[in-house]
């Protein structure tokens, strides 16, 4: 008997680590669970991005016609999938088209009024899609399946969704092999549904109340597995990992133990954090995304939020004390705010330190209550995918785009310029706050004749420039010196640290005919004033430090061993040796030009910036 063939479609926004399809090895996982679906159902998966063109997802997912396309469906890839759905309809009118995601979630009549679908889920598909396929396998009609939209239909909030309240009786996608970790660069992982808040902007609000949680015992077996498989990162789903307190310890004590060298990402909430946790999190390889979305309550109080700037700040230092890695999330725009309430949030964001800074324009999102309430609220924000916020009574579409501008300094200077280890000691030298920091950094990128390519490296440079223009702007030009050494090792770790190690280490042994390069990680440096003296600036400020060293030229070089960045102290003639190592010329070449006397000295080096990666040996002769 003839299988029905199904293809689940996932269109990332982009080719990364968490392009992962989840929800779509989710659904089949769930299908072939079923003996009686398995055994007249042909399911699979296709990956694309939106980088692919309509017409190639159409050819490629047309190759061999399936009988039903089902497509996981985003603010970002609507577009594309609407497009795909028209063109496989035009040419093969008997395929079955339906969609799924937040987008089907949040509208399902509008969707359906804008692609030719036969019919749309709304919410979580699992036992949705498993009764819909047993209903079509036994030509039986589909109307009256909690979830299942087609045209015509009338909203029923009594019956509109099938969520599933005991997630433990759905396999998991990882221990069934339905979906290969090795395939993906990163994966993504769930362990629970649903928030216990309401935030008026979130998609996670509305549907099922409350947190329902995956069990421990199959955490630890996925655990094992992605230990088993090397995976290197998994982003976690939750969007509040740490709600419940006593769970989330357990499970960061079992990533100790189990997965101690995967990464992990989480989104956690300040309120939930202890010292406790705090170090648990410090204890693994991890990064935390924490929301604070606007440091004003009164904004904060328009959609369902509340702060207390003082307590926020305390639990935060918590991190900082543990040294855990940390990124907060801003959004202007929100209700009631402001340009200079934003700049406000700003400065109270970048005053706890954070290791970076993530800032949105608000979406005004379909499926959540700030949609519902856009109207009461006077909010002027785009139609269609993305939302986008365009104007609002305290936010003009001129201050939505001056907001735009320090965004964008943000995530050049802080972010990807990696200041969090040393803004504050500029900013508190000149006396001026993050927001007009960062105003000013923005109109120095304008006025300039031509862009920088921002490429790490090319930052490093553009933040030694404009801050030099700035101390000297404040009065403070005798400073810089010891600025600039700060910057420079700042964006030498920051650069090493994203170069990432040598994949292998490759042959320690070498003579005089091999021929060296520096490993993707390694960066020289020329200081002014000695390495371990600097150490100091922070402890003392800059006009004290000045006050008890002298200048002292440094050579320094920054490097990443197996993913861990560190620094050596070297004299100047190692300084030069490593420079002329390009690839190009032998040792004995290069040690002729720079009249080396010394060789057991020089291989003793080599010997250890071999072992520690610093170099690599491309030719052997």
């Amino acid at each position: 008997m003839k299988k029905i063939t199904l293809i689940l479609v996932s269109i990332h926004i982009k080719d990364s680590p968490q392009a992962v399809p989840l929800a779509a090895a989710a659904l089949k996982a769930q299908l072939d669970s079923a003996p009686a679906i398995r055994l007249r159902l042909d399911a699979s998966f296709n990956d694309y991005t939106v980088d692919d063109s309509v017409d190639f997802i159409f050819e490629d997912l047309c190759k061999n016609v399936p009988d039903m396309i089902g497509f996981s469906t985003y603010l970002w890839n609507r577009h594309i999938v609407l497009e795909v759905c028209r063109l496989i309809k035009r040419k093969f009118p008997a395929v079955k088209l339906f969609a799924g995601g937040a987008e089907a979630t949040a509208l399902p009549l509008a969707l359906l009024d804008c692609a030719p679908f036969d019919f749309v889920i709304k919410g979580e598909g699992e036992i949705v899609l498993a009764e819909v396929m047993n209903r079509l396998i036994n030509h039986e009609p589909l109307e009256g399946i909690p979830g299942v939209f087609f045209k015509g239909a009338k909203l029923n909030p009594e019956k509109d969704q099938w969520p599933v309240m005991d997630l433990n009786v759905l396999p998991s996608p990882y221990l069934t092999g339905t979906i290969d970790p090795c395939r993906y660069s990163g994966l993504l992982w769930e362990l629970s549904r649903g928030c216990p808040f309401k935030c008026g902007f979130c998609f996670e609000s509305r549907g099922v109340a409350g947190v329902r949680q995956i069990s421990l015992e199959r955490i630890r077996k996925e655990l094992e597995l992605f230990e088993e498989k090397k995976v290197n990162q998994i982003f976690v789903l939750d969007p509040t990992f740490n709600s419940n307190l006593k769970r989330a310890k357990k499970i960061l004590r079992m990533i100790l133990k189990i997965a101690p060298l995967i990464h992990f990402t989480f989104e956690i909430r300040a309120e939930f954090i202890d010292r406790e946790i705090a170090e648990l999190f410090a204890g693994i390889n991890c990064s935390l995304q924490i929301g604070l979305e606007s440091a004003i309550p009164e904004v904060l109080a328009g959609v369902h939020r509340t702060i207390d700037t003082v307590q926020y700040a305390e639990k935060v230092s918590l991190l900082n004390q543990a040294g855990a890695v940390f990124g907060l999330d801003l959004i202007y725009g929100l209700p009631g705010d402001t340009l200079d309430g934003f700049k406000e949030s700003l400065n109270y964001a970048l005053g706890l330190q954070p290791n970076h800074l993530d800032i949105f324009p608000l979406a005004v999102i379909p499926g959540t209550a700030l949609y519902d309430q856009a109207e009461s609220f006077l909010l002027n924000f785009l139609p269609d995918a993305p939302y986008t916020l365009i104007s609002s009574p305290g936010f003009s579409e001129s201050e939505m785009a001056q907001a735009l501008d320090l965004k964008k300094a943000c995530e050049i200077f802080y972010n990807r310029g990696g200041a969090a280890g040393w803004m504050f000691m500029a900013l508190e030298t000149i006396g001026i706050k993050p927001a007009d920091f960062l105003s000013n950094f923005a109109a120095h990128l304008l006025s300039c004749e031509q862009s920088p390519g921002f490429t790490r490296e090319e930052i490093t440079v553009w933040q030694s420039s404009f801050v030099r223009e700035q101390f000297i702007r404040y009065n403070k030009k005798e400073l810089f010196p010891v600025m600039e050494d700060i910057i420079a090792i700042h964006g030498a770790l920051n650069r090493s640290l994203y170069a990432g190690p040598l994949v292998s280490a490759g042959e320690n042994k070498f003579n005089d005919e091999s021929v060296f390069s520096l490993s993707p990680g390694t960066i020289l440096l020329s200081l002014k004033y000695d390495f371990n003296e600097l150490m100091n600036v922070g402890e003392l400020t800059f006009e004290e430090f000045i006050d008890c060293y002298c200048p002292r030229k440094t050579y320094l070089v920054v490097y990443n061993c197996g993913g861990a960045v560190k620094t050596v102290i070297i004299d100047h003639m190692i300084s030069r040796l490593l420079a002329s190592f390009t690839g190009i010329e032998t040792l004995g070449q290069i040690g002729g030009k720079k009249n080396i006397h010394s060789r057991k000295d020089i291989h003793e080096f080599l010997e250890f910036a071999v072992q520690e990666q610093i170099l690599h040996i491309t030719q052997y002769i």
